[in-house]
């Protein structure tokens, strides 16, 4: 009698455990606090440029994000992190930015000077940079899983440029010449970031 028991008690708890499980996830999903951990983001600054990340959001409280960015000349790299101490639709954030642009090589710029079908060289090729922003500003939380958001703050960036030393004697004729040497500053400015971030998963 006792093993028949036992028996029925392993072939319930057996049955219930996919129940409850269910009963969980059904219960997460419906619940409307919860929160999409994944999200595409798309906005727009200085110094980025335009810029396309992914993001995650381990907790309610922090978001973690990374992707590229594009300035015009050259694309880039960032990674971030915002804080968002408030619930509800309207939160202020704060968000923390560290990204690098890589400048021309002297074999992308001789391709340039061969190539006449090309667009003339931009000097700002040769200057590579990277920086570290903080920003405050706010988020909104629209339907459908829409966030907007619109941040300020301050970036300190190092512009560097390498020289063309490398570049051979037939192409220099066509750059300037205090392009031959290389430099560095470091420069702090203001910065501005608005965009949109769409939730999911």
């Amino acid at each position: 009698m006792g093993a028949v028991s036992a028996l029925a008690a392993v072939g319930v708890m057996l049955t219930a455990q996919p129940a409850l499980a269910s009963g969980l996830l059904q219960r997460r999903t419906q619940d409307p606090e919860r929160l999409a951990p994944f999200g595409l983001m798309l906005d727009a600054s200085a110094p980025e440029g335009a810029g396309l990340s992914l993001s995650f959001r381990p907790t309610r409280m922090v978001r973690l994000h990374v992707g590229g960015t594009h300035n015009g000349v050259r694309p880039g790299a960032r990674l971030g992190l915002t804080l968002l101490p408030w619930k509800g639709s309207l939160t202020p954030a704060l968000t923390l930015e560290a990204g690098h642009a890589r400048p021309a090589n002297g074999e992308g710029l001789e391709r340039r000077i061969v190539d006449r079908t090309q667009m003339p060289i931009h000097s700002f090729e040769r200057v590579g940079y990277s920086y570290a922003s903080a920003l405050l500003g706010f988020e909104w939380q629209a339907p459908r899983r829409l966030t907007f958001f619109v941040r300020g703050g301050v970036s300190i960036m190092r512009l560097y440029s390498p020289g063309i030393e490398g570049v051979d004697e037939q192409f220099r004729e066509a750059l300037e010449p205090a392009d031959f040497h290389g430099w560095s500053f470091i420069d702090i400015q203001p910065t501005a970031k608005l965009g949109i971030l769409l939730s999911f998963g």
